[in-house]
């Protein structure tokens, strides 16, 4: 085909309205992805755009810092509650009562044995025995759940108690 008969060819009515409606189409088109770019554009900037008005790339790094920070405090805090906790195996943390009548004619149950030991079982017992004239109390140590000195009925009822 030489230019002459492209000239004729291009000329005809059907394919002038062919190119038009394609190049609308085309325009068409090209307006929608403008629109859609722009749309894009505009939440990517709002990404890359921290609230505080800094960029994403410096608030991630912020973050890391301070996710940083928090596991050196949680490992501080974590030591801390093991120191806490050895010494919490030395408190006095299990106790025993035992309340009664030390001798027949005093009711009430005025007199008692009392337990309290630590997580290894050493601790004391305190027993106090009432009386009309008097009132006598009495400590006997606990080392791993023993006394070195007799314990009564009563003071070992309080000392299994407090186990």
């Amino acid at each position: 085909m030489d230019w002459q008969e492209w000239l004729s060819w291009a000329q005809q009515p059907q394919v002038v309205v062919g190119l038009i409606i394609a190049v609308a189409a085309l325009a068409i088109v090209n307006l929608v992805q403008a629109w859609r770019w722009g749309k894009f554009m505009r939440r990517w900037k709002q990404l890359m755009t921290h609230s505080e008005g800094g960029s994403l790339e410096h608030t991630l790094y912020e973050t890391l810092r301070r996710v940083s920070l928090m596991e050196e405090t949680l490992k501080a805090h974590g030591n801390h509650l093991e120191q806490l906790q050895s010494q919490t195996n030395q408190c006095l943390q299990r106790v025993g009562l035992v309340r009664y009548d030390a001798f027949p004619d005093i009711g009430g149950q005025q007199s008692f044995a009392l337990a309290m030991l630590n997580e290894q079982g050493d601790g004391v017992v305190i027993s106090g025995i009432h009386s009309r004239q008097e009132m006598r109390v009495y400590a006997k140590p606990i080392q791993k759940r023993a006394s070195p000195i007799g314990l009564s009925d009563e003071e070992q009822q309080a000392l299994r108690e407090a186990q």
